[in-house]
């Protein structure tokens, strides 16, 4: 039972302030980069492949206010950390499970879509 108070060999309430700091500095950074791509308005070769029959700004100017909203997801999972307020985690766990399983199903389709092709 003592393992469950703890995170990364953290104190579970520290863990939980540095896992919501390190995704919502990436999910910021990230959110940054599209948006700077966008403004540009200069992709790189894989993203114009990635979205081959769409607007690419539109998608990634999408993408990138996704990220933002997930760092303050993130937020709000470290302000429940810190004053203690499990309500507050709840979002996070429902959001990344989401992420997760998105992931997840896009590894599995994109096989699928190259034998397609």
């Amino acid at each position: 039972m003592r393992l469950m108070k703890f995170c990364c060999c953290l104190p579970l309430r520290v863990g939980v302030i540095i896992t919501g700091c390190l995704f919502g500095t990436m999910d910021l950074v990230l959110g940054s980069i599209g948006f700077y791509m966008v403004i540009k308005n200069d992709f790189p070769q894989p993203v114009h492949k990635f979205f081959d029959k769409m607007d690419t700004r539109t998608c990634v100017a999408c993408f990138s206010s996704v990220f933002y909203l997930m760092s303050m997801n993130d937020g709000m999972l470290i302000y429940g950390a810190v004053r203690r307020k499990a309500g507050y985690m709840g979002p996070w766990l429902i959001v990344n499970f989401l992420v997760l399983i998105c992931t997840i199903v896009t590894a599995l389709l994109s096989p699928v879509a190259i034998i397609r092709i």
